[in-house]
């Protein structure tokens, strides 16, 4: 029997090599860049429509928030097993398969003749595993440099992702399009992100680290930590539905909390954990992912307001900009513009500096976003200006949080500890979602259905708390934390 500790067996294993940036790298970042920034678009161009979907299935609005939660919560469930089976047994083949997934989902809800079809196909369509395992790869394919660009590439994705998400729906609406075509739509944009991954995107050394070890997926872990936020994200999402001080509004969130300390005490125990626990709340870890609560709920409260406010036409409610869908979409390209240009100049900071100091600065630009549009969002040019703010703070903070984590994440568990953000992510939109909720709909009665205006401010104002929680997160960073080549933990 092989006396060496597992982490030895895994460190003396052969390496692939890295890959040259100007060559295969930077093919491989703009492939994974391209794959996130096709999810986006296919999971925004189809909010616009869900009103026709809802007509044509005769679906009651509960079953309208549960195909939609459906999403979120399949995301929830999915992605730890998917990053730690990618960690043991190959991140680049359980790429292709959550894709692959994520494309039948497409097909099932385009082919939806009721609520329980389209809840399978849209549940589907959240196996959300993508970003974690492209970790994983690039933690091993790359430099910490060709990293940082690589991530840089991939927020600027995400932020025309956006844009082009919310235009493509509006321009359905526009050429009379229904539910069904933009599904169709979002099989296609999967399965084109199936071939580049397929041609462009490397393997990680995950197999060769394992292949002398014992291969154990802790099972009871993964569910224990699948459960406990799928049961966080309904307690939220549902708390508009069933009431905020609701038996089962409460019922399901302390219930999710509780599965949480459960999972923190498994993993401590465990023989081989899905992510190092003491690492897991060290300053040098926790608060990249406690930015992505800010994240999510903020960017809730950003495009639902934005799009809302811009699609009320002035005559009727006395605010608004009357602005069809397709040109509230086009809102949001000052944030387009701005990914691309802070995916390109983050990095370099990063290799000069700590991350500590941009990481706070980002957040109290975030801040300043949420503030301006708090007084300015009833001036068209006001709004724009906010979007152009807003998509400089989210695009560093999103690189920055991405970066610290893959950097930090231990040697061979790349995926498994990225697993963590995404999943804080799912419950930040979560949260998001149930707080636009109650927000814009204080006060909308059956015959009176449309938000005051002061309700959009309040929405705003809760932008400006979320802001404040990444300001937290962003300053407890610890100073040593640096993005150099990643080493053993």
């Amino acid at each position: 029997m092989n006396s060496k500790p597992e982490l030895l067996i895994a460190a003396e294993a052969p390496s692939r090599g890295t890959l040259k940036w100007k060559y295969r790298g930077m093919l491989m970042g703009i492939t994974f860049s391209g794959l996130m920034m096709l999810n986006e678009v296919g999971a925004l161009m189809a909010i616009p429509l869900y009103g026709s979907m809802s007509l044509e299935l005769g679906l009651t609005p509960t079953q309208v928030s549960w195909a939609l939660l459906s999403t979120l919560l399949m995301g929830a469930v999915s992605v730890a097993f998917l990053s730690k089976a990618g960690d043991l047994f190959g991140h680049r083949k359980f790429l292709l398969a959550s894709v692959s997934i994520i494309f039948v989902g497409y097909v099932i809800s385009a082919l939806a003749v009721n609520f329980e079809t389209l809840v399978i196909g849209r549940a589907l369509v959240g196996i959300t595993a993508g970003q974690a395992l492209v970790i994983g790869i690039m933690n091993d394919r790359l430099t910490s440099l060709s990293r940082k660009k690589a991530i840089g590439i991939i927020a600027g994705g995400q932020a025309i992702g956006v844009t082009l998400g919310f235009g493509i729906g509006g321009l359905m609406i526009l050429l009379g399009a229904t539910w069904r075509h933009s599904f169709w739509i979002g099989a296609a944009l999967t399965l084109i992100s199936l071939i580049g991954v397929a041609l462009w995107g490397s393997d990680s050394d995950a197999i060769l680290r394992s292949r002398t070890a014992r291969k154990r997926i802790d099972v009871v872990s993964v569910g224990i930590l699948g459960l406990s936020l799928t049961a966080i994200c309904i307690g939220i999402s549902q708390s508009t539905v069933w009431g905020l001080t609701s038996v089962l509004t409460l019922a399901f969130f302390f219930g999710g909390l509780a599965g949480l300390a459960l999972w923190y005490s498994w993993e401590r125990r465990s023989k081989d954990p899905l992510v190092d626990t003491g690492l897991l709340v060290s300053r040098r870890l926790m608060p990249a992912n406690a930015v992505f609560i800010a994240m999510g709920v903020g960017g809730m409260m950003t495009f639902n307001l934005i799009l809302g406010y811009a699609q009320t036409p002035f005559p009727v409610a006395g605010y608004g900009f009357g602005l069809s869908p397709l040109v509230a979409g086009f809102l949001f390209i000052p944030m387009t513009v701005a990914g691309i240009l802070i995916g390109r100049w983050i990095p370099g900071l990063l290799g000069r500096m700590r991350p500590r100091v941009p990481f706070v600065g980002a957040a109290i630009l975030l801040l300043v976003a949420f503030v301006w549009q708090y007084f300015m969002h009833q001036h068209l040019g006001g709004v724009l200006v906010g979007v152009l703010l807003y998509g400089i703070a989210y695009t560093m903070l999103l690189t920055i949080a991405i970066s610290v984590i893959a950097a930090e994440a231990p040697e061979g568990k790349g995926a498994g500890t990225s697993a963590i953000y995404i999943g804080i992510a799912l419950t930040g939109a979560a949260i998001g979602a149930a707080l636009f909720g109650a927000v814009i709909g204080a006060g909308v009665t059956p015959a009176n259905p449309i938000p005051a205006a002061g309700n959009y401010d309040a929405g705003w104002l809760v932008g400006v708390a979320a802001a404040v929680v990444a300001i937290i997160a962003t300053a407890s960073l610890s100073k040593h934390v640096e993005l150099t080549e990643v080493a053993p933990h």
